[in-house]
């Protein structure tokens, strides 16, 4: 059985409002991959199974978080990161 735990990683402003990123981390048979999960006012996005890799996820999480990245573009920039 899979099992997901959250975690939060960091906040930042967006304007006036906070903007909170969580580490997913999903833990399978096999592994133990990892993915982001973005609040900001009523909306999140979340975005699994990105990278088995926790350092590569921590850096990722610093770019969010230093960009103020939102739920609407948090996809966005993930699919750049997962490419460069």
């Amino acid at each position: 059985a899979n099992t997901l735990r959250r975690r939060l990683i960091g906040t930042a402003k967006c304007g006036d409002i906070a903007v909170r990123y969580y580490l997913l981390e999903e833990c399978t048979q096999e592994t133990v991959v990892y993915g982001i999960e973005v609040e900001c006012g009523g909306e999140c996005a979340r975005l699994c199974d990105l990278t088995s890799s926790l350092g590569r996820m921590r850096s990722l999480a610093e770019v969010l978080v230093r960009g103020a990245v939102t739920p609407v573009a948090v996809r966005d920039v993930v699919e750049d990161w997962l490419l460069a």
